[in-house]
């Protein structure tokens, strides 16, 4: 593929990405009615969003431990600078199209930090494979109790909880099985490789920490999507707001995720709830999870940034 042939690929991808928002804005009103979308908070308790928005404000300061954790040699003694790393890229990632976002990590590492693009490129791929290893853990158990497989749950979650253990056990052998082959899935599992922790105690804290944060993204997420829709149950909720969360990974999506978040979210809710009812919620969900991530960029952005001398 020629570099034109790339970028012209890449305006099309976000004039698809915008037609998206559009389309689901002007969807949303013919259909529902934003007013009548945005109803629903006009009953809700200041104190319940206080506490969901300091529970997921927490989850993002266990995203920022497990990267300060993983970097001690250039983030000793600058928590608070990783915390404001973490807040501002967790912010981008969630309001640009297409996980444009993600490219900030890397950038914001070496003006920061001044730790080299391919080392913190490596670590985010290692961070984004735990990720979705614990986000696909919460949706297979769920759905497989829900089914008549539901006698596999257990046997199918043990193996899949084994799965990072296998791959730290071999990662020598898959270097040298990779070493040398073309190709980008190659590539990107060597960087995947060479991002895993170098030691066994940084491994087991660097997959704690991932699990302790979507326990509480998720929980805290589900709790709220509960809030919106009454009389379902914890499984539904909680596998509606892990697909809504999986649709991230997809290659094209709107600014903020806007439709694509909610079409998750409403995909598992509607076996019980309204679909007009199951919208609603999925967007007043999403659109707290937005603020909640603007109100962390802004924390961030409210602490001091001692600039790395060597950057």
């Amino acid at each position: 593929m020629t570099e034109a042939q790339g970028k012209s690929g890449q305006v099309w991808q976000l004039a698809i990405s915008w037609l998206v928002l559009i389309l689901f804005a002007v969807g949303i009103e013919y259909w529902i009615g934003w007013k009548t979308v945005l109803e629903p908070w006009m009953a809700f308790s200041w104190m319940q969003g206080l506490v969901a928005l300091v529970l997921l404000v927490l989850s993002y300061a266990l995203r920022a431990w497990r990267m300060y954790d993983y970097f001690p040699q250039f983030l000793t003694g600058k928590w608070l600078q990783t915390w404001r790393l973490m807040l501002i890229h967790n912010a981008l990632n969630n309001l640009l199209p297409a996980r444009a976002g993600e490219v900030s990590f890397p950038i914001l590492m070496k003006r920061y930090f001044a730790v080299g693009y391919a080392h913190s490129m490596s670590a985010l791929l290692w961070f984004r494979a735990l990720d979705l290893h614990a986000i696909l853990a919460f949706a297979i158990f769920p759905l497989m109790i829900s089914t008549r497989l539901r006698a596999l749950a257990w046997p199918l979650l043990f193996v899949w909880m084994s799965l990072p253990v296998l791959a730290y056990l071999l990662r020598n052998r898959i270097e040298v099985h990779l070493a040398g082959k073309d190709g980008k899935f190659s590539e990107l599992m060597q960087k995947a490789m060479y991002g895993l922790p170098d030691s066994w105690g940084a491994f087991w804290r660097s997959w704690a920490m991932t699990w302790a944060n979507w326990i509480v993204k998720l929980v805290t997420l589900a709790w709220l999507l509960g809030q919106f829709v009454p009389d379902v149950n914890w499984n539904l909720l909680l596998t509606s707001v892990v697909t809504g969360e999986l649709t991230s990974v997809l290659p094209i999506h709107a600014p903020g995720g806007f439709g694509t978040y909610e079409a998750g979210v409403v995909a598992p809710l509607s076996r019980l709830a309204d679909m007009k009812l199951a919208t609603t919620a999925a967007v007043n969900l999403h659109l707290f999870v937005l603020g909640s991530s603007l109100v962390g960029a802004l924390i961030g952005l409210l602490i001091p940034l001692k600039e790395n001398k060597d950057a």
